[in-house]
């Protein structure tokens, strides 16, 4: 990674979340170029470690939790069948949000490591160094070919305006090219953030995932004074401060969103916590 800047390094990021795809979070920040180029080598480390996935999935679990306590899913994946979408189709969306539900958590965590480390000397250095090795699991999503709707796609706009977001979120764009699933998923997904349990949900993931920064396995300093010091521009941090106090929420709102699509498919598995020990 030595010597490497501007989008071949964002790549890098993205295969190191073992996505098939730069996310947009990552995508806005490394177009703060002198922010990203000096952020990204520090916090590397510790996505190459297995305790960095571990957390990020614990959270998946948090979210899977609150969202059966909350959702009863009217569509079926054989209500999809009967007309929305084939098998082939079916089959795809659930690989689609699989990779989804395996970068959310881990984008989450590493926004909340940058939105921890502003305002801080150093953040993290508790984890433990055990390194991650890619599971069948991921070498598959990075084959997954994920596509993009336009964000005027559909009741996409509607959506936009309901997560309160200045675009609309990969998540919600690619599941748009399937328009006959978006259309009776976006019905019923609409209205969870009417339930505070979902809410809370939401907003305990953030908290997590900003608590869980001291577990990263290497320190990351990324405070504004440290990054001035070695060379980025003021109108970069001042970006990507504005890109990251508006990705991370969103970002956990998005989990939530996402388990409830996986678990309108009857996708309910748990990924740390199993059923036995009880919730979390």
């Amino acid at each position: 990674m030595s010597g490497m800047t501007g989008p071949r390094l964002v790549d890098a990021a993205a295969q190191a979340l073992r996505a098939p795809f730069v996310p947009t979070p990552l995508a806005r920040l490394a177009e703060c170029t002198s922010y990203f180029d000096l952020v990204w080598p520090q916090l590397a480390p510790s996505v190459a470690t297995a305790g960095f996935l571990g957390s990020a999935l614990y959270m998946s679990d948090m979210a899977l939790d609150a969202v059966e306590d909350v959702y009863q899913p009217i569509l079926s994946r054989e209500s999809l069948l009967g007309g929305a979408l084939t098998t082939a189709d079916l089959a795809q969306l659930e690989h689609v949000l699989d990779v989804f539900h395996w970068l959310q958590p881990q984008l989450l965590l590493l926004l909340a490591a940058l939105a921890e480390g502003w305002d801080s000397p150093r953040v993290g250095g508790q984890g433990r160094p055990d390194p991650r090795e890619t599971s069948e699991r991921e070498a598959s999503h990075l084959a997954v070919p994920v596509e993009f709707a336009s964000e005027q796609a559909g009741p996409l706009p509607e959506v936009r305006e309901a997560l309160q977001v200045t675009s609309v979120p990969d998540l919600y764009r690619a599941v748009a090219v399937w328009p006959g699933y978006l259309r009776v998923a976006w019905d019923e997904l609409q209205h969870l953030g009417a339930y505070p349990l979902f809410r809370q949900r939401g907003r305990a993931l953030y908290f997590y995932a900003r608590s869980s920064s001291r577990f990263l396995a290497a320190p990351i300093e990324v405070d504004r004074a440290s990054l001035l010091a070695r060379g980025a521009s003021p109108d970069d941090l001042d970006r990507a401060r504005a890109v990251i106090d508006a990705e991370l929420p969103a970002t956990a709102t998005l989990m939530m969103h996402c388990c409830a699509m996986r678990v309108g498919l009857g996708l309910a598995e748990r990924e740390v916590v199993g059923p036995a020990t009880g919730r979390t």
